[in-house]
């Protein structure tokens, strides 16, 4: 029988949603994350031509693995294609951005550490839509994150 991750307690296991996130045209099934996690794991589901605006991550590093469709990136002042199959880096202190691009959603899995970036996507999402800038603003001081430019296009 193998076990679920469900705890701090839990050493290892299959990884099942502990939560969700919704926002920005994303979906995001939390898989790993906490103040007990090594690294925060979320699939995300992202909308066409929807994903994240450019900001900076000051604390984290992040692995992304294209699992559907297609993205355009912007890492630092590189714009980058990315399919299925494709795996990219974004270290702490790089400017980036993602959008879904083709004919319909994709799907990736995002890995970021330390963990924490979870619960910046469950605050964001706690957010009362239309997003007042200040409530958006407050969520990214409190994370360590910055938003510095709109989402990526192709």
């Amino acid at each position: 029988m193998i076990e679920h991750f469900a705890s701090e307690q839990d050493t290892g296991g299959r990884l099942t949603p502990s939560g969700t996130a919704r926002f920005s045209g994303i979906d995001a099934n939390i898989l790993m994350g906490d103040d007990h996690a090594p690294f925060s794991v979320m699939e995300m589901v992202v909308e066409l031509g929807m994903g994240a605006p450019a900001h900076i991550s000051r604390r984290e590093d992040k692995i992304f693995h294209i699992t559907k469709g297609a993205f355009l990136f912007l890492i630092g002042e590189k714009r980058i294609e990315a399919n299925e199959g494709d795996h990219l880096f974004v270290g702490q202190g790089q400017v980036h951005s993602f959008s879904a691009q083709g004919d319909g959603p994709a799907r990736m899995t995002l890995v970021s550490t330390p963990a924490n970036h979870d619960r910046f996507f469950q605050a964001l999402s706690a957010i009362d839509t239309p997003h007042d800038p200040q409530d958006v603003e407050a969520v990214c001081v409190n994370y360590d994150q910055q938003i510095v430019g709109p989402i990526v296009q192709g």
